[in-house]
C-alpha cells in the first residue's frame, strides 16, 4: 500500500503561489493507493468554490480513494454566517459526498489491511503553560500584548461553536476519534489536524509562541495515541517539522506552510511500513 499524506494546502484560487502549489501536488509523480488530506486544505470562500476547485483537481489527478479531515481555517463560520457545527457536522460531509471523498470525522477509510483514522481535533488550552507570562483569560479573549504590539488568534473571532467551550469542543470530537480508532477493522493510520503534544508544536520558545503554542492542540488526542494508537499518527496545523513518539505511535507533524509543500509518502508492504518525507519550495 503507498499512501500519499498531505497537510495545510490553504488553497485559494485566486492566489499565484497557492495555484504553483496545486500544480506541484497534481505532479508528485508514481501511483498511489489513497490520498489523505489533513486540514486546512482550502480556505473557505463563497459556495465553497476554493474547496471545489481543489477537490475536482486531486479527483482527476488521483484515480485512487481519498480521506480528508478540516482544519482550523475550515471552520471560520462566521466568515459566511454558518455555524462551525454547521460546518464540521453538515456542510463539509455533503461536499465530501459530492467528490467521493471519506470523510474522516464521519467514518475510516479501509484501504488494504489498513484503517485510515482522522480527526480535526481542536483545543482545549491543555498546552498553556502557567508560568510564561499568558493566563487562560487572555486565552479567552484571543489577543496577547507581545512588545507593545497586540497579536490575536482569529480561531477566537472567526469560529462559532453556538456557545460551546473550547474544551467541550474538543472532548467531543476527541471521543468520536478514540471509537473510531477503537472500531478500526484494520491496522490504524491515524491523523489530527491539531497537534496531540505540545512537543510536536515544532517552534521555538518565544512570548508569542506562549500564547499561540496554546492554540495549537490538546494532550486529549495523546492520549488517546497513548493508550490506542497505530503505527503513525500525522498532525499539522503549526506549519513547522516536528516529530516523536506517543507510546507505541510515532508522531510526525508534516510541516507544510504557505509557500512550502511538504509531503509524506507512506509505503506499507506486510509487516513493514517506510516513511519518505519530500517537500518543495513554492516561488
Amino acid at each position: 500500500m503507498r499512501s500519499l499524506v498531505l497537510f495545510d494546502l490553504h488553497y485559494q484560487h485566486n492566489n499565484p503561489i497557492s495555484k504553483t502549489k496545486l500544480d506541484k501536488v497534481a505532479g508528485i509523480e508514481g501511483d498511489f493507493d489513497s490520498l489523505i488530506l489533513g486540514g486546512d486544505n482550502a480556505e473557505l470562500s463563497t459556495g465553497l468554490q476554493n474547496h471545489r476547485v481543489l477537490f475536482e483537481r486531486l479527483r482527476r489527478r488521483f484515480e485512487c480513494p481519498i480521506a480528508f479531515v478540516l482544519g482550523n481555517h475550515e471552520l471560520w463560520g462566521k466568515l459566511g454566517n454558518v455555524s462551525s457545527w454547521r460546518l464540521i457536522y453538515d456542510i463539509f460531509p455533503e461536499l465530501g459526498k459530492e467528490y467521493g471523498f471519506t470523510y474522516l470525522e464521519s467514518e475510516n477509510l479501509d484501504v488494504e489491511s489498513s484503517s485510515f483514522v482522522g480527526t480535526y481535533g481542536h483545543f482545549d488550552y491543555s498546552f498553556l503553560r502557567h508560568d510564561r507570562g499568558v493566563s487562560i483569560e487572555d486565552l479567552l479573549r484571543g489577543t496577547f500584548i507581545v512588545e507593545r504590539k497586540k497579536i490575536t488568534w482569529k480561531d477566537k473571532i472567526n469560529m462559532d461553536w453556538e456557545g460551546k467551550r473550547d474544551g467541550d469542543v474538543c472532548v467531543e470530537l476527541v471521543d468520536k476519534f478514540s471509537e473510531r480508532i477503537k472500531m478500526a477493522s484494520g491496522k490504524p493510520i491515524s491523523f489530527s489536524h491539531t497537534i496531540p503534544r505540545l512537543t510536536l508544536n515544532g517552534w521555538p520558545d518565544s512570548p508569542s509562541q506562549y500564547f499561540m503554542e496554546a492554540y495549537s492542540g490538546s494532550n486529549l488526542i495523546g492520549d488517546v495515541l497513548q493508550t490506542s494508537g497505530g503505527e503513525y499518527h500525522f498532525c499539522g496545523h503549526t506549519h513547522a517539522r516536528a516529530n516523536d513518539k506517543i507510546g507505541k505511535t510515532i508522531v510526525v507533524n508534516v510541516g507544510s506552510d504557505y509557500n512550502l509543500l511538504r509531503y509524506v509518502i507512506l509505503d506499507r508492504e506486510g509487516e513493514t511500513t517506510k516513511l519518505e518525507e519530500r517537500e518543495i519550495v513554492i516561488n
